[in-house]
């Protein structure tokens, strides 16, 4: 289902196969700062993806720049945790000794980031396009913290493991869910 895809995409963690083997287990809360601090990130990948597939007066296209803008100061105020969690995600312990949890963390953090446009640059088609712009324009007026929510949510309903069999980024732990 494309859905699934975008929804991955969209907030992709595009974790090693290493850690997304290990599937870590997030909670709600994690999850979404996790997501807030990569928001202006996935904003301008999932904009730069569909590029080629919607016309320009798309509002993911047309807006993307502003909506990453507003959602910067939230993504700055999350970053410092995200990088905590992103660490704890890799979850490696002889890369959890070798990295230092200020800076490891967020060189884990980039790299996700980085994982994210080679994702999109997989998942990303016309179809997936306009759902993403759908999604992307009935979330526009909210705050930072209620879009990462609804994003981290789109995770949890894509199921299990996308199309394909590859895990989601991330799992939400079940005593978190209540």
């Amino acid at each position: 289902m494309r859905l699934k895809k975008l929804a991955a995409g969209a907030a992709l963690l595009a974790l090693s196969t290493q850690a997304a083997a290990q599937q870590a287990c997030l909670t709600n809360a994690e999850a979404e700062t996790v997501v807030q601090a990569m928001l202006p990130s996935v904003i301008s990948n999932v904009s730069e993806q569909c590029g080629a597939f919607l016309p320009a007066n798309a509002n993911l296209i047309a807006r993307s720049e502003l909506l990453g803008e507003r959602y910067t100061p939230a993504a700055d105020a999350a970053r410092a945790q995200a990088a905590g969690i992103a660490l704890r995600m890799l979850d490696d312990e002889d890369a959890g000794k070798a990295l230092d949890t200020e800076s490891g963390g967020e060189l884990v953090l980039g790299i996700f980031e980085m994982g994210i446009a080679v994702a999109l640059a997989e998942a990303m088609d016309t179809s997936s396009c306009s759902i993403a712009d759908r999604i992307f324009t009935v979330l526009e007026p909210l705050p930072a913290t209620n879009f990462s929510s609804l994003l981290v949510l789109l995770i949890e309903l894509g199921g299990p493991n996308d199309d394909d069999g590859s895990p989601r980024p991330f799992s939400i732990c079940e005593t978190a869910q209540g």
